[in-house]
Parts: C-alpha cells; sequence; structure tokens
C-alpha cells in the first residue's frame, strides 16, 4: 500500500514538474515548449542523478506508446480529399531520399569512424539517419556495439528535436510551435461522441494493426493511416482536442528527457559531441535537399527542410503540426526514409564490408 502511495506521489510530482517546466519554456518564447520544456528538465533530472524528495522523477517508458498514436492521429486529421491531386504532384521528392540517405549514412559512419573512433559495424548502424531501434538491433547482428549504437541516436533525436524548431525560430522570426499560438485546433470540426469514437479507433486499432504487421514506426503510422482514411472519406472532420495534444507532448518530452540516466557521464558526453558534429553535417544535407525540392515546386523550402531533417517522427510531426507545415508531406518522407534506413543500410554494409556482414 505504501508503496503504491508512493509510486502514484512520484508520478503526480513528475506531472507537475513537466507542467512547470512547460509553462516557462512557454513563457519565454521557446519553441514547442510542451515537449522541450519537459525534456530539459528531466534530462538535468537524470544527467546529474538528482532525486527531489527522495523520487526518481519520471514517467514509466511504455506511458511514450500510449501517446505516440495521438500525434498519428492528429497528423492523419489533417487529410482532405484533395490529398491525392497533392501526393500525385510531389511524390517526385520521395526519389531525393534514397540519395540522401545514402550521403548521410556514409558520411557520417566516416565520421564516427575516424573522429570517434568506433569499429566499422558499430560507426555504420550509429550513422543510419533513422529507425534506431532497428538500426541497432542489426548492427548488433552485425558485431556492433549496441550501447554505444543506441546513444549515438538517442544524441540525434534529442539534438535534433531541441535544435531544429530553434533554428526555424530564427529563421521566422518568431518562436513556432504553442509558444506561437499554432496549436492545430484551429482545424478542428466540432468533436462529438461518434468523432471522439472514430479517433480512438483509429489510434487504437491503427497502432495495433501497424505493429502487427511489422509496419517501420507503425505505432504511429498505423493510426496516421487509419485517420487519414476516415478523414479523406468525410466520415469526420474533428481533430485532436489541444490539450490532449499538449499532453502527448509533454509525456513524449519526459521520456526522452529520462533516458539521460542510462548512460555514463562520459559516453553521454562523448556521444553529444560526435552527434553535434553528423547532426551539422546533417543538416546541411537536409537543407540542400530543401532547396532542392523548393526549387522544383513541390514544397516550400521550410516544410521540406522539416521533411528532410534526421528527428525522430514523432517529434518531426508535432513540429509539423505546431507550424501547420503540411504534416502529411513531412510524415510521408519520414516513414519512407525510415523504410530505407531499415532495409537499404544492411544491404550496403554488406556491399562494403562483405567479411564483417552477419
Amino acid at each position: 500500500m505504501v508503496q503504491h502511495l508512493r509510486t502514484a506521489f512520484g508520478l503526480i510530482f513528475s506531472g507537475l514538474i513537466a507542467y512547470a517546466g512547460a509553462i516557462v519554456f512557454e513563457a519565454i518564447g521557446f519553441p514547442l515548449p510542451w515537449m522541450l520544456g519537459p525534456l530539459f528538465v528531466f534530462a538535468v533530472f537524470a544527467f546529474f542523478r538528482l532525486k527531489p524528495l527522495g523520487l526518481t522523477p519520471g514517467f514509466p517508458a511504455k506511458s511514450r506508446m500510449i501517446f505516440i498514436p495521438v500525434v498519428g492521429v492528429m497528423i492523419g486529421a489533417r487529410v482532405t480529399p484533395e490529398i491525392f491531386a497533392e501526393v500525385a504532384r510531389w511524390w517526385p521528392s520521395l526519389l531525393l531520399v534514397l540519395p540522401y540517405m545514402i550521403v548521410v549514412q556514409f558520411l557520417n559512419a566516416a565520421i564516427l569512424r575516424h573522429v570517434g573512433g568506433y569499429d566499422e559495424p558499430t560507426a555504420f548502424f550509429a550513422a543510419s539517419p533513422g529507425g534506431m531501434v532497428e538500426a541497432v538491433l542489426i548492427g548488433e547482428a552485425n558485431g556492433g556495439d549496441g550501447p554505444l549504437m543506441a546513444i549515438q541516436h538517442f544524441a540525434r533525436v534529442t539534438l535534433a528535436v531541441s535544435a531544429i524548431p530553434v533554428l526555424l525560430s530564427f529563421e521566422l522570426g518568431a518562436p513556432v510551435g504553442s509558444a506561437a499560438g499554432v496549436t492545430g485546433a484551429e482545424h478542428a470540426g466540432a468533436l462529438g461522441v461518434m468523432d471522439a469514437g472514430l479517433l480512438l479507433l483509429a489510434g487504437v486499432i491503427g497502432a495495433v494493426v501497424a505493429v502487427r504487421l511489422r509496419i517501420p514506426a507503425g505505432i504511429m503510422v498505423g493510426p496516421l493511416l487509419l485517420s487519414g482514411a476516415l478523414h479523406a472519406s468525410g466520415l469526420t472532420d474533428a481533430q485532436i482536442p489541444e490539450l490532449l495534444l499538449q499532453i502527448a507532448q509533454l509525456v513524449i518530452g519526459v521520456t526522452l528527457g529520462a533516458r539521460f540516466a542510462g548512460p555514463s557521464k562520459t559516453q553521454l558526453l562523448r556521444g553529444l559531441g560526435l552527434s553535434v558534429l553528423t547532426l551539422s553535417c546533417t543538416l546541411v544535407l537536409a537543407l540542400l535537399s530543401a532547396l532542392l525540392v523548393s526549387q522544383l515546386g513541390f514544397a516550400d523550402t521550410m516544410v521540406s527542410f522539416i521533411a528532410f531533417a534526421p528527428g525522430g517522427l514523432v517529434e518531426m510531426g508535432l513540429i509539423a503540426i505546431s507550424l501547420d507545415a503540411d504534416p502529411i508531406f513531412v510524415a510521408t518522407h519520414h516513414v519512407f526514409r525510415i523504410a530505407l534506413a531499415v532495409t537499404v543500410a544492411p544491404l550496403l554494409f554488406r556491399l562494403v564490408y562483405p567479411d564483417r556482414a552477419s
């Protein structure tokens, strides 16, 4: 009984800390405050092993899995019957994802190999621009160091979702995300009981089916596809309530920040340093790709940059939603990038290192 009360108190306390972090970041005009505020606060707690009131602050890691479908449903809710004409117009930009992914893969692998001193399989699969879990598992099967690869991928996603909103804020001259008053509520239709039921089914059934079919990032892609189908068919035009989206961002931020507790300080600082270098190179390549896509007339530069940026699908989707920046275009490119990363990268490794491949 005492343990249950302590656990409940810890969750409430963590929620209050996360809320405070979000409010402070929102007050100072920081981009994506509901995700980055909690992420920063809990990263500090985890990194310095702080235990206020004797508690280890944070939410269970699996709580993130509950809220990721919310983001998928939210993105899918932006689908309209006109989406098919849009896809028919910009699908050639997807072809650029393959050369972009290959260049990023080899460039970052070279950096991790020669600057970081990683062995060949560890450097190669730690350099993968997507599919964090899959890349680590495939890398381990080919002789890579699992913990080192996990640190690099975590550092990549964390730095990307922290840096990209800030860079976009500088470019736009104003904060992005909820700090700028963009929440997605302006697109919402009335949320009735039937609408709520349809969105709930899209989240639950979409996630379960996609995960069982082993679709890349299925826990988000499944709800996105099912929600998109419901909205494209006209069955509903309702959207996720703003409060629920804020809670989803808060939980995702907390669970990302809490991951700083895993590696040692030396490992983490080294991984972050290397990720600053690899991420900088990747962002330059993403910007060049975005400029090309923009020149070809498929999407504007900002939307294209988010679509090619090397952050996580969920986090980049949240950025696209917060900017009202065509989240369908962004999500499609990220899903394609992840799918290529987990399928093409092993083939490239076997081609380059035939003696090391499993």
